[in-house]
């Protein structure tokens, strides 16, 4: 009796640390889910990777953070800072199939939620600012200016 009390006991408190901060988290701007879960933010987001961390870069910038490592190659990406409070920033990505890409965003030893979420909301923000120039139809540009008095020959 007293071994299986033990035992349950165990598993309860096994399953509180287990799941202690799993969250989920839509962003207002574009609608991306992440999951915050084992001091780690993730998010799966419908853009090639470049594009990703070309906004991941971007924010850690907008931030002022200290960048100790920042490299993409295609497959993956890696962003590593540190923050005012000397607390390391670490933003991974990872290709996936069909131009999507693996967010992880982890500040600190044992993570920082609110930190990573406001990270992972500036990331979004450029992202929607990247949507609004790549919707943006191009403009056909003619090789010789036109004067403002005649109109173009066609």
């Amino acid at each position: 009796m007293k071994a299986e009390v033990i035992g349950l006991v165990a598993v309860g408190i096994a399953s509180a640390m287990l799941c202690q901060s799993c969250a989920s988290y839509r962003d207002p701007a574009t609608g991306e889910e992440a999951k915050y879960g084992f001091e780690t933010l993730r998010a799966t987001v419908h853009l090639e990777i470049g594009t990703v961390y070309a906004a991941a870069r971007k924010a850690t910038l907008d931030f002022r953070l200290k960048a100790v490592r920042a490299a993409e190659d295609g497959i993956s990406g890696e962003i590593r800072a540190w923050d005012a409070q000397s607390d390391l920033v670490e933003v991974r990505l990872g290709a996936l199939p069909e131009n999507r890409t693996l967010l992880t965003i982890r500040v600190g030893t044992f993570g920082d939620r609110n930190k990573s979420l406001v990270l992972f909301e500036r990331i979004m923000e450029n992202l929607s600012e990247a949507h609004q120039v790549a919707a943006a139809p191009d403009l056909q540009w003619s090789p010789r200016p036109v004067h403002p008095s005649r109109r173009p020959e066609r």
